[in-house]
């Protein structure tokens, strides 16, 4: 399917130039906690033992790198599970990473139904960025919804060796929620302001003889007025089945349907001509174009097998379909005076997509000599189809900012659809990682990538990964780590005088060092990175303007985070993110911006948060957090400024019992000061409250 994003401009490429001695203390403080804490071992052993078994059960999809808990992963990865996203009743990425100091969002949520909501370490994710249980899937038109998930990943950086193609600003894969041993009932329902209401069914448990299948089915409705009055009608279904077939053999199957239709949505700003960004309005302002609406339908469909043929060793076989409609008629305000005039335009485009997803992997433990290893190797093939329907772009007219007179927009007949596009991806790759001396190992793996855009290009890239590991104690992981990623060309959009053009593929490149520490109070994680990545500039001409590739971007960064209980019932926790994002290597025509700060990229993100159980009234948490986000440049010339702002948010949960039966309230408020804020393109959201029942049968 035709895909025009007008944002693409001015997204963020992969990043860095580094000065990775930044995180030699971090190194330093990892190499020396195992002694600080070794005197407490004794005294700990059976808090640690729980605390052992929690870790080694985060695991992350590693793709080519097969299954290994996140702690013994060579790449900064961020693990939020059920119980975090329950807690903070999130229902956007945007909001489920708010306390990562390296991730923004692109919108708020109910603002926009525009694909790739997220920004992580100054690089905007692509509409292909996402998994759902290692399987690509398209993100283009809206998000997957999380309600339907039991753990969420962003690995940061490029991950070309781990799953094929994909922009070099990480990876989300969602792990879709899994059958229950035990029979499992519950139901939630919600209210989220203005007027938007939500219910949830959850039901898991397994049947047959020695409990041989087993299931896990879920439905989500939610309905009503959002708080910038649009209107929002989202229905979800997803089931999880397993079958025990053997003591050595599980076939799994997984389906999600998703249909969503937002009408009345914001406008997407943009900024032309200006000095100065002006006064941002609240973001629950009724700017939006009545007959505006942006509608899809997504469905996956997946199954597999997992074979543990010797002690181990373990194969798997996986397929699965990803299907998504969309229909769209979206309004783009171009503000171009500082009093807050805008030209108004509709966009109106739709069409459908279809992705085939076939995977072997085989992985297993084996030793030559003295040496160790965790090999794992596979074979993948996918294949996109799209279909769309001409698409439209017109001005329909001019509105101020901060006197929205009304306007309506209906739209009209686009035509038949008709065939656009087809990628095909095929590979092999292989990885083994090597242990050997006592804490040491060694990672190598590499990908074959035969990549084909059909009728426009064909390449065959080998995308490498190495990696040295060391582990002074069990609950550290000290890791230097290299990894190179394909990115596919973009499809030059209608608003350049090249429009359809597909731009060339490029490589991008990550180094990266890191520490990653877990103990029964405390825990933390830092990493320093250069990445690099082809950069796609705007070429102004007098005829007009051109979207080209030129130089490339350069991102060093350093980020650190962590945790730490301070008491039986405080944890406290925070993270801070540096950037120095820039231009380089550029042709004369675009030499003046050598140097300059890439857009959208902040130079310092900090978060501070807290939980705590409130003594005597057992069952009551409360939480809170503080999040500054840096100011960014909009343009590359970096001419204009959008300012940096802070963000508070709170909430609280009880468990109690109703009816014999577990019962849990949750009540929270985000952007409790109701800050006025710009986010790339989008007003911030406003001062929202969320409260819910869910129980428990």
């Amino acid at each position: 399917m035709f895909r025009h994003d007008p944002t693409s401009a001015f997204r963020v490429a992969p990043s860095c130039r580094s000065r990775l001695g930044l995180l030699c203390s971090a190194v330093l403080l990892a190499s020396s906690a195992h002694a600080e804490d070794g005197g407490d071992a004794a005294r700990q052993a059976t808090e640690l033992d729980a605390v052992r078994v929690h870790a080694d059960r985060v695991h992350a999809n590693g793709g080519a790198l097969g299954d290994r808990s996140v702690r013994d992963t060579p790449f900064a990865i961020q693990v939020l599970d059920r119980e975090d996203l329950d807690k903070r009743q999130v229902v956007s990425l945007g909001e489920a990473f708010f306390n990562d100091p390296s991730v923004v969002t692109q919108v708020g949520s109910y603002s926009s139904g525009w694909s790739s909501p997220i920004i992580n370490r100054g690089l905007g994710l692509s509409w292909d960025s996402y998994r759902i249980n290692g399987m690509k899937v398209s993100s283009w038109g809206g998000e997957w919804p999380l309600e339907a998930m039991e753990q969420v990943e962003l690995l940061k950086g490029p991950a070309g060796f781990l799953y094929g193609f994909g922009a070099p600003g990480g990876l989300v894969n969602y792990t879709t929620k899994r059958p229950t041993d035990e029979t499992t009932l519950s139901a939630r329902i919600g209210w989220r302001s203005d007027a938007v209401l939500s219910g949830q069914a959850d039901i898991g448990g397994r049947f047959g003889n020695e409990d041989m299948f087993g299931y896990r089915f879920n439905a989500f409705r939610e309905n009503g007025q959002t708080y910038n009055g649009g209107d929002v009608d989202r229905k979800v279904a997803s089931a999880a089945l397993d079958a025990r077939l053997s003591q050595t053999l599980t076939w799994t199957a997984d389906l999600i349907y998703q249909n969503r239709a937002l009408d009345n949505e914001a406008p997407q700003y943009y900024f032309q001509g200006l000095a100065s960004v002006p006064r941002p309005i609240g973001g629950d302002a009724d700017n939006a174009v009545e007959g505006s609406y942006y509608d899809i339908r997504s469905r996956l469909l997946s199954t597999g097998l997992e074979w543990r043929f010797a002690e181990g060793w373990k194969a798997s076989l996986d397929y699965g379909v990803v299907t998504s409609w969309s229909a769209v008629n979206k309004i783009f305000a171009y503000i171009d005076s500082a009093n807050g005039d805008y030209a108004v335009n509709a966009y109106e485009l739709g069409g459908d997509s279809d992705w085939r997803q076939l995977q072997a992997m085989v992985q297993g433990h084996f030793a030559t000599g003295a040496l160790t290893h965790l090999l794992v190797a596979g074979a993948s093939r996918q294949e996109e189809t799209g279909w769309s329907r001409p698409s439209r772009w017109q001005t329909i007219g001019r509105g101020n900012l901060y006197d929205w007179q009304g306007m309506s927009y209906r739209g009209s007949d686009l035509g038949a659809q008709t065939r656009d596009g087809q990628t095909v991806q095929k590979a092999v790759f292989l990885s083994d990682t090597v242990e050997f001396a006592p804490g040491w190992s060694l990672l190598a793996g590499w990908r074959y990538n035969d990549y084909e855009e059909v009728g426009a290009y064909h390449t065959y890239p080998v995308t490498p990964t190495y990696a040295l590991m060391y582990k002074p104690a069990e609950e550290i992981t000290l890791y230097a780590s290299y990894i190179e990623s394909l990115e596919a060309g973009n499809r030059v959009g209608d608003d350049y005088l090249n429009a359809g053009d597909v731009l060339d593929a490029t490589v991008s490149k990550q180094y990266e060092i890191g520490a990653k520490i877990e103990y029964p109070r405390w825990s933390a994680n830092a990493a320093a990175f250069r990445m690099q990545q082809g950069a796609n500039i705007d070429l102004v001409t007098d005829a007009g303007k051109y979207l080209v590739q030129d130089g490339i971007t350069l991102f060093e960064g350093v980020e650190a985070s962590g945790t730490y209980r301070l008491t039986d019932n405080l944890r406290v926790g925070g993270g801070v993110t540096w950037l120095d994002p820039t231009y380089d290597k550029l042709s004369p025509a675009n030499a003046v911006n050598q140097g300059n700060r890439v857009s959208y990229a902040a130079r310092w993100s900090g978060v501070l948060h807290a939980d705590y159980a409130i003594p005597g009234v057992e069952g009551l948490n409360v939480y809170g957090a503080v999040r500054y986000f840096g100011d960014v440049w909009y343009d590359m010339a970096n001419t204009l400024e959008l300012p940096g702002y802070t963000l508070a948010s709170i909430g609280a949960g009880y468990r109690t019992q109703i009816g014999g039966h577990p019962a849990t309230w949750r009540v929270s408020v985000d952007n409790l000061a109701d800050r006025k804020y710009w986010i790339t393109n989008s007003l911030g959201m406003p001062r929202t409250c969320a409260a819910s029942l869910q129980l428990d049968f």
